[in-house]
């Protein structure tokens, strides 16, 4: 509707812009102001009329309809996450540094197996974070969607995957201890999230950011 309005007022612009312009041309020879008038007034006419939805609601409703079904299934991948506490048979008389990086390790794994299908996942000791870093072409171009559009994000079922990867910081928080969080990283940047939780809170969405 803004677009519309600003089309509507460009072109009533642009009519008076061009009377202006003959009536001076005619009756004191000057064209200078009443030229670049006509000028500024075409240029924002054409650029409001190529904002208009019908240009770019089809590409959009068809780039949202996708990630949204994408996201659905990212979104059932992370819900069907769960942990139970790794196995501590054999650890007896280990310290508890080597229990830990057992745990750490046996989570790792777990993680591996479900977030296969969206890509691979690390883990960075220093930070004590998972990292799903996305290698499926659906869920990469669904990310970078979102990247490029957050305000449609909510369209693209960006809400339910993030909570569902605040759910799984949670379980990770039960069988490892405080600290640790889960994080989506952006497609061929592994160096950055665009979406952290720890202990079952959300620490950085780039939707929101």
């Amino acid at each position: 509707m803004l677009f519309l309005f600003i089309l509507i007022i460009a072109v009533l612009f642009l009519i008076l812009s061009v009377f202006y312009l003959m009536n001076s041309w005619q009756r004191y020879g000057n064209w200078a102001w009443p030229t670049f008038m006509v000028v500024v007034s075409l240029a924002v006419a054409i650029f409001a009329f190529f904002k208009l939805p019908m240009w770019n609601n089809g590409s959009t409703s068809s780039s949202a309809s996708s990630s949204s079904q994408v996201s659905q299934q990212v979104s059932s991948t992370s819900s069907s996450a769960s942990f139970s506490s790794p196995n501590q048979g054999g650890l007896t008389g280990q310290t508890s540094q080597q229990s830990e990086s057992t745990t750490q390790q046996n989570l790792l794994s777990q993680l591996k197996k479900n977030y296969s299908s969206i890509g691979g996942v690390t883990f960075d000791s220093g930070s004590k974070t998972y990292k799903i870093l996305p290698t499926d072409s659906n869920t990469v171009k669904a990310l970078n969607y979102i990247i490029k559009n957050p305000d449609q994000a909510d369209q693209a079922g960006w809400s339910s995957f993030t909570k569902n990867l605040t759910k799984t910081s949670t379980q990770l928080q039960k069988v490892a201890g405080d600290g640790y969080s889960i994080s989506i990283q952006e497609p061929g940047n592994d160096n950055t999230a665009m979406f952290t939780a720890s202990d079952g809170k959300t620490t950085y969405n780039i939707v929101n950011n």
